[in-house]
């Protein structure tokens, strides 16, 4: 079986309404399996992985640069393992995944046709949401991170 390896990057992206912390969740519609996850894709040449992230968030969201501002000093790193068939092949491929975290300033999101459905949920509920533990343990780290950085 041949290995591959692919890098990408993403955002955490959450927003306050009354008071109350929602993160941007986006079900895949590349996947026949519920599968919701944050904003992300392939780091392109020339792309720092900020730069890729950001990019992706537009493309993914529709949630231009005006309507959101990125959170300096929050990076969270995640790999996983899959397997895949190219060309009658199997293939392991290892995903690394740079995630960053940004505040939206509006609830309007115009989905890609890589997502099926997207929606704001409060922590708990995207926690239940999320299926994979390396994504739980994401939106965890951010959880902490915003809320250390209301109470400063």
């Amino acid at each position: 079986m041949r290995r591959e390896a692919h890098r990408a990057a993403g955002v955490v992206l959450y927003r306050t309404e009354a008071g109350e912390r929602m993160y941007l969740l986006l079900r895949s519609a590349l996947t026949r399996r519920l599968v919701w996850e944050f904003p992300k894709g392939g780091i392109e040449a020339g792309e720092t992985e900020q730069e890729a992230a950001e990019r992706e968030l537009r493309e993914e969201t529709g949630v231009g640069e005006a309507a959101y501002t990125m959170k300096p000093g929050f990076r969270e790193k995640e790999r996983y393992l899959f397997t895949r068939t190219v060309s009658g092949e199997r293939q392991l491929v290892v995903k690394r995944v740079v995630y960053f975290l940004a505040e939206a300033d509006t609830a309007d999101v115009i989905i890609s046709r890589e997502a099926a459905e997207f929606r704001w949920l409060p922590y708990d509920e995207a926690q239940r949401l999320l299926r994979f533990p390396e994504k739980r343990r994401v939106l965890e780290r951010a959880e902490k991170w915003v809320s250390a950085a209301a109470d400063d």
